[in-house]
Parts: C-alpha cells; sequence; structure tokens
C-alpha cells in the first residue's frame, strides 16, 4: 500500500476529529481569502485611477469630505456654493467640461442629484466610459421633475418608467425631526434608467438643476458674495479672475438695478423659472493635465471655493487606514498559525493510539524515514483540504458581504475565481494560487514535530501484547 492510500485510510478512521482540525484551517484561509479580495476591489473602486475628471469643486472646508460627498456619495456635503462658481468654470478656456452637482434630497435612502443633460452627453464616469440608458430617455437641462435612475436605485426601489416619486428633504431616509418631510407639492417622474456602471453613480437619481431649485425656492438662503473669475475668460486673460469685494451701495445699486429689469421683461417674478440658486459642487475635466495644477491653485487662492483632486485625496485616506489594515492581515494570518499548531498538536495526540500500528509497519519493513514522510503528508494533505474548503468559504462571505458594502457605499464587490493581489509594484499573483501554495506547505512543516515522535518509536516495545 502506497503512502497516499495509508494516509486516506487514516483520515477515513479519524475523520471526525480531522473534520474539525481541516475546518479550523478553512476558517482561517477564507479570512485571509475574502479580506484579500474585499480590500483589493475596495481600494480600486476608491482610488479609482481611471477617472474621467480631475477635480472637484466645492465649499470650503475638508477636502477629503468633499471627494467622499461628492464621488462616493458618502456623508454630508460639506457646504454649498454659488451657481456663478460653476458658471465661471465653464467659461474657462482650461476647462473641458464642468459639471454642476446640487443635493438635498433621497428618495428611500438614494440621494436625488440635480445636474444638466451634460452628465449623459458629455461625462466620462471613468476614462472613455459614458452613461448609458437601459430605458426611456435622458432629461434635457431645461425640463423639470424628470429622473433618471441608476441601475440599483431603480431596482431596489422597484419604480419604472413614467412612475411618479416624492422626495425627502435630506440626504438620509430618515433624517432629524423637522428635516425628513416629503415634497408631496413637487412629484418627480421616472424619464429613464441607467445600465450599470459598478460604480456609486448606479445608486443616484439624476434631475435637473432647475427641479432641485424649484423644491428648495422658499428654503434656499441668498447670498451676496460674487464667485472667483465671475466673467467669462478672453484669449489675453488665461488665469481665473478673482472678483473684488462690492461696496455695500454697488450691491444695493446692482441688486435694485436687477429687479427694474426683472420688472421690465416679467413684472412678476415667474415661479415656474426660478432664480439661479447654490449649488453642491461641480466636477471638472480639465482640457490638458498641464491646467490642473493651475487651476487648483487659482481656486484655492480664493475665498469662496475650493478645489480638491480626489485621487490624491483617496491615497491620503488608505495612507491614514493603512496600520488598521496590516493589523487586521495580521490577525488573520494568526487565526491560520493558531490552526495550523491545532492540527499540530491533534497529529501528535493522534500518534499515541497508532504507535502499535506503527511498529507493525516497521517491523514489515518500513523505513523510519517512510513513516516520517507519511505524518508529513498527513499534515499537508488536511491543510490542503482546509485551504479549498476556505478559498470557497471565502468566496461565500464575498458573496453574503458584496450586496450590503454595494448597498452602502455603491462599490461592487464582484465574487471571481481568481483574485490577482499586488505584491510589488510590476508583480501580481493571485491570492487563491499563493493560498493554495503556501498553507499546505507550512501545515507540513507543522507536522515535522509528531513526524519526529513517530521516527521515534520504538519497534520492540510497540509489539508488545496490550494487556
Amino acid at each position: 500500500m502506497n503512502d497516499l492510500k495509508l494516509v486516506l485510510k487514516n483520515i477515513v478512521q479519524r475523520r471526525f476529529s480531522i473534520s474539525l482540525t481541516a475546518l479550523s484551517v478553512a476558517l482561517g484561509v477564507a479570512l485571509i481569502a475574502a479580506t484579500l479580495s474585499i480590500k483589493k476591489q475596495v481600494e480600486e473602486n476608491f482610488k479609482q485611477s481611471s477617472l474621467g475628471y480631475e477635480m472637484i469643486v466645492g465649499a470650503k472646508g475638508s477636502s477629503m469630505q468633499l471627494v467622499l460627498n461628492t464621488v462616493f456619495m458618502l456623508g454630508n456635503p460639506v457646504g454649498n456654493i454659488r451657481y456663478e462658481v460653476y458658471e465661471s468654470l465653464k467659461n474657462d478656456r482650461r476647462v473641458a467640461l464642468a459639471l454642476p452637482y446640487a443635493l438635498g434630497d433621497n428618495f428611500q435612502g438614494f440621494k436625488i442629484v440635480g445636474t444638466t443633460d451634460e452628465i449623459f452627453s458629455e461625462f466620462n464616469y471613468k476614462k472613455g466610459k459614458k452613461f448609458a440608458l437601459k430605458e426611456g430617455r435622458a432629461f434635457q437641462t431645461d425640463e423639470s421633475f424628470l429622473a433618471v435612475l441608476g441601475s440599483e436605485a431603480a431596482k431596489k426601489t422597484g419604480l419604472k418608467i413614467g412612475d411618479k416619486f416624492v422626495a425627502t428633504h435630506g440626504l438620509q431616509e430618515e433624517t432629524a425631526e423637522g428635516v425628513g418631510h416629503k415634497h408631496e407639492d413637487s412629484p418627480f417622474t421616472v424619464a429613464g434608467i441607467l445600465e450599470p456602471t459598478g460604480t456609486t453613480a448606479d445608486k443616484i437619481i439624476y434631475t435637473t438643476l432647475k427641479s432641485v431649485w424649484k423644491v428648495h425656492s422658499h428654503e434656499l438662503s441668498h447670498q451676496s458674495s460674487f464667485p472667483f473669475g465671475g466673467h467669462p475668460m478672453s484669449e489675453s486673460e488665461p488665469e481665473m479672475v478673482h472678483a473684488e469685494h462690492e461696496t455695500e451701495d454697488e450691491h444695493h445699486d446692482a441688486h435694485a438695478e436687477h429687479e427694474t429689469e426683472d420688472e421690465h421683461h416679467h413684472h412678476v417674478h415667474d415661479e415656474n423659472e426660478p432664480m439661479k440658486e447654490d449649488i453642491t459642487a461641480v466636477i471638472v475635466k480639465v482640457r490638458s493635465p498641464l491646467f490642473a495644477l493651475h487651476l487648483y491653485k487659482n481656486i484655492n487662492d480664493g475665498t469662496l471655493a475650493q478645489a480638491s483632486i480626489p485621487v490624491n485625496e483617496i491615497k491620503d485616506l488608505f495612507a491614514i487606514v493603512s496600520n488598521v489594515d496590516m493589523l487586521f492581515f495580521a490577525i488573520t494570518l494568526l487565526v491560520i498559525l493558531v490552526s495550523l499548531i491545532g492540527m499540530m498538536v491533534a497529529i501528535y495526540n493522534s500518534l499515541n493510539e497508532r504507535r502499535r500500528e506503527i511498529a507493525i509497519m516497521r517491523s514489515l519493513g518500513a523505513h523510519k524515514l517512510r513513516i516520517f514522510n507519511i505524518i508529513t503528508l498527513e499534515a499537508g494533505f488536511i491543510s490542503f483540504a482546509g485551504t479549498l474548503v476556505g478559498i470557497f468559504l471565502g468566496k461565500a462571505i464575498i458573496w453574503l458581504v458584496g450586496g450590503y458594502v454595494e448597498h452602502t457605499t455603491g462599490v461592487e464587490i464582484a465574487v471571481s475565481l481568481l483574485n490577482p493581489v499586488k505584491l510589488t509594484e510590476n508583480f501580481s499573483f493571485p491570492v487563491e494560487i499563493m493560498l493554495i501554495l503556501a498553507v499546505p506547505l507550512c501545515g507540513a512543516f507543522a507536522g515535522i514535530i509528531p513526524a519526529l515522535n513517530a521516527y521515534r518509536t520504538d519497534v520492540a516495545k510497540n509489539l508488545n501484547p496490550i494487556s
């Protein structure tokens, strides 16, 4: 009988205890496989090295908060900026695309974002990738109370083309007292549903700026500040100009002149055409990477807005949590180490029941080295079986956790056969193959101590009849 058959025979005889040992190894492997896979996918989604834009412009405050709120819809906005900030960016010759975002409402927890129709025709959520409609049509900038839903938002809410829904004030479904009232008098109609993108956009409800302003026309406060570069850029004026502060009298005169002109054209303000109000942020795509730093400095030197570069902010975020990340990874390695030690102890203890069997094998001509190989092979085989089960359990964990992560953060966690993990700057290796190679090898090493004990078995002593 060859060594492998002997190992399998012994495993079958002690299947219950060995199954528990293999399961402990499997749990450790599952934790490592799931942790590394989820970590890799979350980092890829958050770092988004293939962003189709370079900059986010918003209110002064936390730069990271601005990025997390605008790009990933996490947390609350830093604040609001004037619409003229967007207009100034749109007319800047360095800017290829400026896309306004206005937040303030939600439907069943899915945030409603006011923007322009350029988000469907010009905006790249990733390099070379534009939104595609699965059903219906996109809204036009001058339309009101039409909505285009991300795939996840449509799926979870059950809304179909033509359905109407009422927004809730605030950015979460359950809001503070006095904040979460419904805009019953301003229902939205579903005009389109987007194809899945695997980004936060899947859980956003898009509408027009005009719709957001109409809903909040009685709540928005008017500010008297003017944006940086509040006029279109001329060929001889390449930099964004900072407008000088008006005197109080000049502001009043300008305001009075505006009212006179408005009365001349409309006599009274038409509520169906609301004044241009505040927005939350502007997504900016520059014409050339050379302009990005210059524009970034211009905006941040001013007092009315700040510019953030998403890629840099996310790198800083992962730098902050890297120590915690390594600690968690060390804990998962410790779980496997404890499992392997447990396996070593189980095999060592089982030798007391197998010494007579080993002595008989030795008396029939089996060499000490063969006995040593059988024990180490058994440890390696148990570890191998535990690793395979652990990889399967890891996939199950990713599948179970993935839906929750996607729903809460918009980050898609996919279950794939192999998950390459970057080991060096230019080299990646599938974590599953790495575990299949490493854990059984470590298991075989863990079996060396009981194997040495079996190697030294006294044949004459253990062949004596059992009293």
